[in-house]
C-alpha cells in the first residue's frame, strides 16, 4: 500500500518546507524523535510511511507555519466554510 495522492501532496510541502529552511533529515528526525531513515520513508512516494498530525503540527511550529497554510489551497480561503474544509483535508490526510 502506498501513500494517498493527497497524502503525497502534503509529505512533498513538508519536504520542500524542510530543504527550502536547509534541515537535513537528520534534523527533522531528532526535533520529531524518530530516525533519519524513518523521514526518508515518509519522504519517499514508493513507502506507506507518513507522517502523523502530531508530527505535522510540530513541524508546522518548526517551520513557523500555521498548519492551514499546509492544508489549503489559495481557493480554499473564498469558501465562507473555510474551518469545515480545512478539517475535511486534514481528515482526508489521516485515512
Amino acid at each position: 500500500m502506498v501513500k494517498s495522492e493527497y497524502q503525497q501532496v502534503i509529505v512533498s510541502k513538508l519536504r520542500k518546507l524542510r530543504e527550502e529552511r536547509g534541515y537535513s533529515q537528520q534534523k527533522v528526525g531528532s526535533i520529531l524523535g524518530i530516525s533519519n531513515g524513518q523521514i526518508g520513508n515518509i519522504e519517499s512516494l514508493n513507502r506507506p510511511h507518513k507522517y502523523t498530525l502530531s508530527q505535522i503540527r510540530a513541524l508546522c511550529k518548526c517551520y513557523n507555519i500555521r498548519i492551514e497554510q499546509l492544508f489549503l489551497e489559495d481557493a480554499d480561503y473564498e469558501n465562507s466554510d473555510i474551518i469545515k474544509i480545512l478539517i475535511d483535508k486534514i481528515i482526508d490526510y489521516g485515512e
